[in-house]
């Protein structure tokens, strides 16, 4: 709870709102407090893209229930990508099933 209050909220009311929906649908106040430390700051372009880039899928997968078609549809990406980058960051379909 102190990760919420303390975080500045640079990306406004969304940001806010998306962190609150992870919390609420999958428990991930913890993941939320690892991912919004300052050392995010210190990290090179690759890994700063990456961390979007996740953090962009979990949003997707959220807001479609896990669904992988409206996952797809919503990205524009073709579902071996789609897969391919699930694997990469160990995420699984059924975690954001409602």
């Amino acid at each position: 709870m102190q990760s919420l209050l303390s975080h500045d909220w640079p990306g406004n009311v969304r940001e806010l709102r998306n962190a609150a929906e992870r919390y609420v649908l999958l428990g991930k106040l913890a993941q939320f407090a690892e991912s919004h430390e300052p050392k995010s700051k210190l990290l090179g372009l690759n890994e700063q893209v990456a961390e979007f880039e996740k953090s962009l899928l979990e949003q997707t997968l959220i807001e479609c229930g896990g669904s992988i078609k409206a996952t797809m549809e919503r990205l524009h990406l073709p579902r071996k990508t789609l897969y391919d980058k699930m694997q990469k960051y160990q995420l699984d379909k059924e975690s954001y099933k409602p």
